[in-house]
């Protein structure tokens, strides 16, 4: 038995005729029959009812295997062209946007040196929205912090963050060594608003340390978190990898004895069957790129 035998099959099979689906395949009539007769002297048994060609019990039983066999065939071609097209198609990524100031320079400066042919598209959005796109299909892969996992995807840790206090240089406790886990009890934040996902997480953390806070302002990003920070209005728990050096020097960073913070950035992508050979190619890539192992102090 082999692959030409079986698409041979086929193709009568879905013609209920052995002259058209020897035109169909541009072979001659005795060539289509000499595969099926070879076919069905290997099952034991005759595949057609030849006087008015449709299949016998035994090519019915026969039919939805030989169908496997070509959706296999065809996947397979789909994978190695997949495969080609790493080079030069397309792959689009969701960034958590208060982890991008890390995450993004790594990420694009692989892509351009490695795979320099290969169209990357990120967006940074929140962490619902991250996730939301996923599960959509507008995003190949996201890179968010996670919450709670989805049977709809898939999750693999990246990389792990911590959550920081951070003040306004010219705050009172900016002067002070450390602040005291229990003074989080009697202190204002300034947070995300409370469907964020960065805010669930802050909301996580603070219950497993027995903390209820006061949120005094809440805001829709972290961008403006940190800048109502600076401009003197309070204190902030916010992941530290969200802490770019370039635009928040001036932010003071307080140490917190006892805050157990850690928090997982994670890889998601959906949860199927078969992944294109591009995708998990790339999935891989970004793997290599960033290993939970690294610390990001």
């Amino acid at each position: 038995m082999n692959l030409t035998q079986i698409l041979t099959f086929l193709e009568v099979a879905k013609q209920n005729s052995f002259r058209k689906a020897s035109e169909t395949l541009l072979l001659t009539q005795p060539a289509v029959s000499a595969q099926i007769r070879a076919l069905e002297e290997e099952l034991g048994a005759p595949l057609f009812l030849r006087q008015r060609v449709r299949l016998s019990s035994a090519g019915k039983a026969f039919l939805p295997y030989a169908r496997q066999v070509a959706a296999l065939l065809e996947e397979g071609k789909q994978a190695v062209q997949e495969t080609e097209n790493l080079q030069r198609g397309s792959f689009t990524i969701g960034a958590h946007s208060g982890a991008a100031i890390t995450i993004l320079p790594r990420l694009l400066t692989y892509f351009r040196d490695v795979r320099p042919s290969l169209q990357v598209t990120v967006h940074t959005l929140p962490g619902d929205q991250v996730i939301q796109g996923v599960l959509e299909g507008r995003l190949d892969a996201g890179i968010c912090y996670q919450l709670h996992p989805t049977d709809l995807l898939e999750y693999q840790v990246l990389f792990y963050d911590n959550l920081t206090l951070v003040a306004p240089p010219d705050h009172p406790a900016a002067q002070e060594p450390y602040f005291q886990l229990e003074r989080l009890k009697e202190t204002p934040l300034i947070s995300l608003v409370p469907e964020a996902i960065v805010r669930k997480l802050i909301d996580q953390v603070l219950r497993e340390n027995n903390i209820q806070p006061e949120f005094s302002i809440e805001l829709s990003s972290l961008e403006e978190v940190k800048r109502m920070v600076r401009e003197g209005l309070g204190l902030a728990l916010i992941p530290q990898l969200c802490i770019d050096p370039k635009t928040d020097g001036n932010l003071r960073q307080l140490r917190v004895p006892g805050l157990k913070s850690q928090i997982p950035g994670v890889l998601v992508y959906p949860k199927e069957r078969h992944h294109s050979s591009a995708l998990r190619r790339l999935l891989d890539d970004i793997r290599g790129i960033y290993t939970p192992e690294e610390g990001w102090s």
